[in-house]
């Protein structure tokens, strides 16, 4: 509660300053409070009007107003403690306003509470019967695991009572993975001293028990059962007669047919038909052969094998050709002047007994070492001869790593197939297939370059020649035989590619129908 002090400000105005002399600052406000045991006291003074309200255990007691000075003591039942709070509210400014709590003591403070007795554990504990048919006893107790564990404090007359001991199993998962036909019997020892002063052991074995020497009061062994833990029947845990087993017949697998045709793989195998002994199963490495109920395989496996697994394979090598044997056989393959114009010559025959559908099964790939786009010519006959990529035999007449000029005239480039004249891989396939590196013609013969370029006796200024400079008759008379669609004047090649270089053979095999 606030009030304005209106009637003062106008006596303050009157007097002038002689109120202003005679008047306490307001810094003079002095709240005081005291509490005892059985008391609390409240002074206050030196105020121009305040409200005070006190309160004791949540109750108010005082909830006044006074003008100047206001003081009163409350008497407290001192055999308890107390709660208080005392707040003041200043009718000359908030800033004036004051709290303040507390709680006060008993005046008989009670001592704590002693416990009678001597502080022990009670620690329980599962283990298997050495004999399924005899009760519960530590003679007949194997490893005993610990369960839990619980503290009590007890008067020496109690500890040999049957009231402390546990009446059910702790939480534990114990009981989870163990067979309860084999018989369990359950140990709760009584031992003196908490757990600061003796730690219950985790496992105890018969017949030692020296771990709890000097401690262990009191002990009992109880049934399972006695926990209300439901126990099979003697019907649930006979032993189950096992049936005779006869002995398994020993049979023979049946070998697969090979496949004789190249490509083909382990999904062209026929599979034996399976039968009352063997079924049989097509896997990408081979055959697999198992036997039926009551039959087994011998030491004679009929051409299978068995795998570190134990399973009885026919390996797919054994089953389809080999890849030497459907390869590509080459003949002669090289580069070879066709005019003036550069041609790959080749020759390959297919491996026995493959067969193809039409006249231009073949295909050709120059192989790019760089990685970029490949020049493959597609259709091709089993023999003949192909420009060269890059080549052009019509006008204008065009050679690989060449560039004719809007003039006419040629310019080196590293584009139109250049990387096909330093030596190219080149890869026929039909569905076998053979690779071979093929050398461009050197620069001396008359169809590596443009006319006029690369010869002895000829000028070349900036790499750059006039396109219609015609072929010299002596050119002419050096140049390499023509192959047209055959290749049977390879021969005269020989020489120069020994000189340039040679070429390298080698084989592979694409698996298709």
């Amino acid at each position: 509660m606030k009030r304005t002090l209106a009637g003062v400000a106008a006596t303050t105005l009157a007097v002038g300053g002689m109120l202003v002399a005679t008047a306490a600052p307001a810094s003079a406000h002095t709240p005081r409070v005291k509490d005892t045991c059985s008391s609390l006291e409240v002074n206050l003074t030196q105020y121009r009007g305040a409200d005070v309200t006190v309160t004791i255990d949540g109750t108010d007691v005082a909830d006044e107003t006074f003008d100047s000075s206001w003081s009163r003591t409350f008497e407290l039942d001192g055999s308890a403690g107390h709660a208080w709070t005392v707040d003041v509210d200043a009718h000359d400014g908030n800033q004036y306003d004051w709290s303040d709590s507390g709680r006060t003591e008993s005046c008989t403070p009670t001592a704590p509470e002693q416990p009678e007795g001597s502080e022990v554990q009670v620690g329980i504990y599962l283990y298997p019967k050495l004999d399924a048919s005899k009760g519960a006893a530590w003679e007949n107790s194997g490893e005993q695991q610990l369960l839990g564990t619980t503290t009590l404090t007890l008067p020496e007359e109690e500890l040999t009572n049957d009231e402390h001991w546990y009446t059910e199993l702790p939480e534990t998962d114990a009981l989870d993975d163990i067979d309860l036909c084999t018989g369990w019997g359950i140990q709760q020892d009584l031992v003196r001293g908490g757990p600061d002063d003796y730690t219950m052991p985790e496992s105890i074995t018969y017949p030692d028990g020296s771990s709890m020497d000097g401690h262990l009061v009191d002990w009992t062994h109880q049934e399972l059962s006695d926990f209300g833990i439901e126990l099979p029947s003697a019907e649930d845990c006979a032993t189950p007669e096992v049936p005779e087993v006869p002995e398994p017949q020993v049979v023979v697998p049946q070998a697969p047919a090979a496949v004789e045709v190249c490509g083909a793989d382990a999904s062209d195998v026929i599979l034996p038909a399976d039968s009352a002994e063997v079924t049989y199963i097509r896997t990408e490495q081979g055959v697999l052969a198992a036997p039926t109920a009551n039959h087994a395989f011998g030491e004679d496996l009929g051409g299978y094998t068995r795998t570190e697994s134990g399973e009885v394979l026919f390996p797919i090598e054994a089953l389809v050709p080999a890849a030497e044997d459907c390869a590509l056989i080459p003949g002669d393959i090289a580069a070879v002047c066709e005019g003036d114009t550069p041609h790959l010559g080749y020759a390959v025959a297919l491996p026995e007994g493959v067969e193809v559908d039409d006249d231009t099964p073949l295909t050709i790939t120059f192989i790019n070492p760089d990685g970029g786009e490949n020049y493959v010519a597609e259709d091709q006959p089993l023999e003949g001869s192909l420009l060269w990529p890059g080549a052009s035999d019509t006008e204008p007449k065009q050679w690989p790593g060449w560039e004719q000029q809007d003039d006419g005239s040629y310019v080196e480039t590293d584009g139109n197939y250049a990387w096909t004249r330093d030596g190219v891989q080149v890869l026929f396939e039909v569905n076998p297939q053979y690779s071979t590196v093929v050398d461009y013609p050197p620069a001396s013969s008359q169809c590596a370059n443009p006319i006029g370029v690369g010869g002895a006796d000829v000028d070349v200024t900036d790499t750059q020649v006039e396109a219609d400079v015609p072929p010299a008759d002596a050119a002419q008379a050096d140049q390499l035989p023509q192959t047209g669609a055959t290749v049977g004047l390879f021969a005269g090649l020989a020489a120069l590619l020994v000189a340039g270089g040679g070429v390298l053979f080698w084989l592979r095999r694409r698996i298709q129908h």
